[in-house]
């Protein structure tokens, strides 16, 4: 019923699980990405009343940053937990045996801005400082930050080969970051998101050091120490890759996935329906911008780690916020990224 159903490539994962041919619209909200805090306060908060009852569709219930009860309690609002798409396309892609080699000694995928918001840290120190710990390294800039020269810059120059998972409505997305930590002997980052998540997943080492880049106006659960406090084994060195693995499966939900028949009815994808796809053009855009504007409040209450932006900021790039036609591709293989080279 809404765009980010479809970002980084999820509902083309779940649809060739399913077995389809291409995604189809979702009569509810999908979780697009890894977060400290319930999903229903930091991905679905614009929408949630609109969704029916029960298909606010998240990764897990056993994350340890929120519980469903707690969510349930604070915003009135229950969640179905069917696992992450990254999981299902995993999945795939190894019994057909086509993950990567391990030919990337170390991958860096840093924190990252948006058009809308900007993070703060030194690009150019951490940059360096990689180089000292790893040498040349393959980094994954998120596709905003590639079309700013001085980030861009602060890498090359640096040393190291810069590459990007794509547009975040490429349905490529997930195969390319699945991709980049299935080839590489580790993963490193500043802070732990989505990416390491999803490294430890397959098994492949993952590091967190360097600044810690932070967003402004975001709250203390997305601070470095609370991070370390609640996942205190993405900091632990000496850990075994197996405890690891298991922590990461729990935050992405391997109990909770679903067969393709399941995942079929969860989702509506039984048959086609008109509700979702009218949702979807016309309903939750218009329900997203009267809450981005402040024209109504949001039933779910304050937006965890919300950035106070101004409307006219969302305004500059209205085209983010718009749907596009639903892709027309599934994913089933892991995706070698275009990956460039060095400043000589």
């Amino acid at each position: 019923m809404d765009i980010q159903n479809h970002f980084y490539g999820h509902s083309a994962a779940y649809a060739a699980f399913a077995g389809l041919k291409a995604p189809r619209h979702i009569g509810g909200l999908v979780q697009h990405g890894w977060t400290p805090v319930s999903p229903v306060r930091s991905h679905f908060a614009d929408l949630a009343e609109s969704a029916p009852a029960g298909n606010l569709f998240v990764w897990s219930h056993e994350a340890r940053g929120w519980s469903e009860s707690e969510s349930r309690a604070e915003t009135g609002f229950s969640s179905t937990a069917i696992g992450s798409p990254f999981l299902y396309l995993y999945d795939i892609v190894r019994e057909k045996g086509g993950l990567p080699e391990k030919t990337l000694p170390a991958v860096v995928i840093p924190f990252h801005g948006t058009r809308l918001v900007e993070v703060e840290g030194d690009q150019r120190a951490y940059a360096r400082e990689v180089y000292e710990k790893e040498g040349p390294a393959v980094v994954c800039l998120h596709v905003d930050d590639m079309q700013r020269e001085d980030i861009v810059d602060a890498w090359t120059s640096a040393g190291h080969r810069i590459t990007t998972a794509g547009e975040r409505r490429d349905p490529a997305f997930l195969s390319r970051i699945l991709w980049l930590v299935a080839s590489a002997e580790r993963v490193v980052s500043n802070r732990l998101a989505t990416a390491l998540v999803y490294a430890a997943a397959v098994g492949t080492r993952t590091e967190v050091y360097g600044p810690h880049f932070q967003i402004k106006g975001i709250s203390e659960t997305s601070s470095e120490a609370f991070l370390k406090k609640v996942w205190p084994e993405f900091y632990d060195p000496s850990l075994a890759q197996s405890e690891l693995t298991a922590l990461a499966d729990a935050e992405l939900g391997r109990s909770s996935m679903r067969s393709p028949v399941e995942l079929r009815q969860i989702l509506g994808w039984q048959s086609p329906s008109l509700k979702p796809a009218f949702d979807y053009w016309a309903g939750a855009p218009i329900e997203k911008a009267l809450n981005v504007l402040g024209v109504r409040k949001r039933e779910v209450g304050p937006v965890v780690n919300e950035v106070k932006l101004s409307p006219f900021d969302f305004l500059k790039h209205p085209l983010e916020h718009l749907p596009d036609p639903l892709p027309r591709t599934v994913s089933t293989t892991a995706v070698r990224p275009d990956i460039a080279e060095p400043a000589s």
